[in-house]
């Protein structure tokens, strides 16, 4: 077994038994309906009524309907 299968794999069972591997901050639990944490993401950021914080959104989700809305917001801010 190379070195890298052989971390990957100490990496992997570590994860399967709730334990994180040193230095990677622990580990993340994946959402239970990714289009709810998409649309939470937006409301977070539209909440704080800055043109940057739309425009991370949009980076972080170009091509989701809600990018085209925070598209619409940056207008409104803009104006």
């Amino acid at each position: 077994m190379s070195k890298i299968s052989m971390v990957a794999t100490i990496s992997l069972v570590l994860a399967a038994a709730g334990e994180a591997p040193a230095g990677t901050g622990g580990i993340m639990a994946r959402p239970s309906d990714p289009e709810k944490a998409v649309q939470a993401e937006y409301e977070n950021l539209k909440s704080k009524g800055t043109r940057e914080a739309l425009e991370l959104f949009i980076g972080r989700h170009p091509d989701h309907p809600l990018a085209d809305r925070a598209r619409e917001e940056i207008k409104g801010i803009a104006r």
